[in-house]
């Protein structure tokens, strides 16, 4: 998909009067017969000044075979479009749902593994709508709260952690079977079973993150669980182990050792203050205010039963809201933007997807920075059939001037695309820009010097100034580049964030940006499944839309980044590059003693990624709920950084 401003207005010109302007034009004596000349006008704007539009009037007289082209230069006034006819916005219907019941329409396709075992190890599982709980919750001002953890201890050298947890939690009573009180075993348990480490079989979509940030964890006693580190990260609790985050709820050892592992794969045995009521596999699932009154007071839910049901094609979704048949559903912004808002209620944990370009092939680390290989030689970097100009290689002939040269057509690449008007096209405006991907420009942090200006006539200007040897000329040559004009390619699956349709438009604008400035573009859409492979060895050379490893909105400015932008993951999940450098800045935000020295760190990689172009983003991909304001009196959700929706104890009917 290409995107154009285009003309905002139209003109209306009125056959101008040129006679004046024209002269009669003779060829030939006096004597011979006058014949009728041919006038044939063409009519070009040349530019746009304000209301002003200037043209240039060509007039082609034609007498006797004769011809003679007189240009003449106009200015006609610009006369607004009428404003574009707008659906009348959807109002809020009377509700067809059972009374006391909230019901939401959830996208996806996982419904059918949501319960039990699986949905603890599910991204976007149970554990996050109140029927499990994690050790931390994250407060508004980013800090750490303590749920079903009261304390912890870091060891001098950063080697290990103790946690304590509450006692007193009885875990929920599922058709007539009773665990009892949950201890540090049911916690050591739940995080082991997660672990890739501990558990080869784990599902856990951040089982490989769990594996590289620490080992086994031990029970100590009833109350206390001990665990090595295997790379200390400072934000563990703030984000390992916590709602907001990567977490997982703590299940009920007994019941998996008592009731068999076929059981707890459809049962789910926790401590929130919901319980699953009925699960309709791939269809829906319904949870109601557990029996009594739940161990902390403010998580005592306002409403008694929320009914979830699956439907993943999101105008089915908007669908069913505006005809009443759902009270809540997730929604993507080009159909929120049809929402009354005076009618209906906007709600979010505030994690929208950044969508961002990840110039992919940039390998400059030599050896593996952790695990086993620490400290040996990394594999033989891919060698490419010609050079692409994005991509810089330490140790070829081209040397430094050759790393140069790919840091500035990555700069002329990122200035082409108008990020405004990717957010004003496909995301309605309801998105926000993203500059530097992980970053928010709404973060008080931020700051202009990140920002990458629409320059396409700099990007022209910039990539025709490199000289060095790469296999530029391959196409376009009779666009603004000339001879300078190389081919790309970029990279959006279906199942990266965002969702499939808007990933894909945001990549066919990167590519329609890049081919305006005279470049040989195609955008590559096949399943993450067959590009994954390449990503994970380090072979993909193609620029990816992606929002990879922290590009959501609402993770903290201090959290570390640049994970896998490093060798720390290599036989895993990498974002496409590393660098010796984005692996001392990760470090030190990772080992910071604080939210303070680890911001410190965290604005020196942005400088540094900002200044290499490695990272560019695009737009940001709202990730919000919409709620029908007849049946819903109020529904707030905490901040989170990975889930999209949580804090359902929160939720008030009228």
């Amino acid at each position: 998909m290409k995107l154009s401003k285009g003309p905002r207005y139209a003109l209306i010109l009125a056959m101008l009067a040129i006679g004046a302007m024209i002269a009669t034009v003779a060829c030939g004596s006096a004597d011979d017969v006058a014949a009728e000349p041919i006038i044939i006008r063409e009519t070009v704007i040349v530019t746009e000044k304000g209301e002003d539009v200037i043209v240039v009037e060509t007039v082609v007289v034609t007498e006797k075979g004769d011809t003679e082209t007189v240009e003449v230069v106009v200015t006609a006034t610009a006369v607004p479009v009428a404003p574009e006819v707008v659906e009348d916005l959807i109002t809020a219907p009377d509700t067809q749902t059972p009374a006391g019941t909230a019901v939401i329409a959830v996208g996806g396709t996982t419904m059918g593994s949501e319960n039990g075992r699986g949905a603890n190890q599910c991204c976007e599982g149970l554990k996050n709508t109140g029927v499990g709980e994690t050790l931390y919750r994250r407060a508004a001002d980013d800090s750490t709260l303590d749920w079903l953890a009261t304390d912890f201890t870091i060891a001098s050298d950063l080697s290990s952690a103790t946690v304590t947890i509450v006692s007193g939690v009885s875990f929920q009573v599922v058709d007539g079977y009773d665990a009892g009180m949950m201890t540090a075993a049911d916690v050591a348990w739940t995080m082991n079973d997660a672990n890739s480490v501990t558990n080869p079989e784990s599902i856990h979509g951040q089982a490989g993150d769990f594996a590289g940030l620490w080992g086994e964890w031990t029970a100590v006693d009833d109350t206390t669980i001990t665990f090595d580190f295997t790379a200390y990260d400072s934000t563990w609790k703030d984000d390992y182990v916590n709602q907001s985050g990567q977490a997982f709820s703590v299940l009920s050892k007994s019941a998996f050792e008592d009731q068999g592992a076929d059981w707890v794969a459809d049962h789910i045995v926790a401590t929130g203050p919901y319980q699953v009521e009925e699960w309709l596999r791939d269809e829906s699932y319904t949870i109601a205010n557990r029996d009594g009154t739940h161990w902390l007071a403010e998580l005592e839910p306002k409403t008694d039963r929320i009914q979830f049901v699956q439907v993943s094609e999101p105008t089915t979704r908007l669908s069913l809201l505006r005809n009443g048949q759902v009270d809540m559903a997730h929604l993507e912004p080009k159909d929120a933007a049809k929402l009354d808002l005076t009618q209906f209620t906007q709600t979010t944990a505030g994690g929208a997807v950044q969508l961002g370009i990840f110039f992919s092939g940039n390998l400059w680390e030599d050896v593996y920075a952790g695990g086993d290989n620490a400290g040996l030689p990394l594999p033989t970097k891919a060698t490419f059939v010609h050079d692409l100009p994005w991509i810089g290689k330490p140790g070829t002939s081209h040397g430094e001037g050759d790393l140069e040269q790919a840091r500035l057509i990555r700069r002329a690449l990122a200035i082409a695309v108008d990020r405004d008007l990717v957010n004003e096209t496909l995301v309605a405006g309801l998105g926000n820009v993203v500059h530097v991907e992980y970053f928010s420009t709404t973060s008080p942090n931020w700051d202009a010097k990140w920002e990458y200006p629409y320059d396409p006539d700099g990007a022209i200007d910039l990539i025709k100034a490199q000289d060095n040897d790469y296999n530029h000329g391959q196409a376009g040559k009779d666009g603004p580049l000339g001879d300078w004009a190389f081919e790309i390619s970029i990279y959006a699956g279906p199942e990266l964030g965002g969702g499939s349709s808007v990933t894909g438009e945001v990549a066919d604008a990167v590519a329609g940006f890049w081919s305006d400035i005279g470049l040989t573009t195609f955008s590559l859409k096949f399943s993450y499944a067959t590009f994954r492979p390449t990503v994970v060895g380090r072979s993909n050379t193609h620029p990816w839309i992606t929002s990879c490893d922290k590009g959501r909105e609402s993770n903290p400015w201090h959290f570390p980044k640049g994970l896998v932008q490093t060798t720390l993951t290599r036989g895993g999940f990498a974002c496409g590059f590393e660098s010796p450098q984005i692996l001392g800045f990760y470090r030190r935000m990772a080992e910071a003693s604080d939210s303070a020295s680890a911001t410190i760190a965290a604005n020196e990689y942005l400088d540094y990624v900002y200044y290499q172009n490695l990272q560019p983003g695009v737009v940001s991909i709202p990730d919000a709920y919409y709620f029908n304001n007849k049946k819903i009196k109020s529904f707030k959700m905490d901040l989170a950084a990975a889930s999209n929706l949580n804090s359902l104890w929160n939720l008030e009917l009228k």
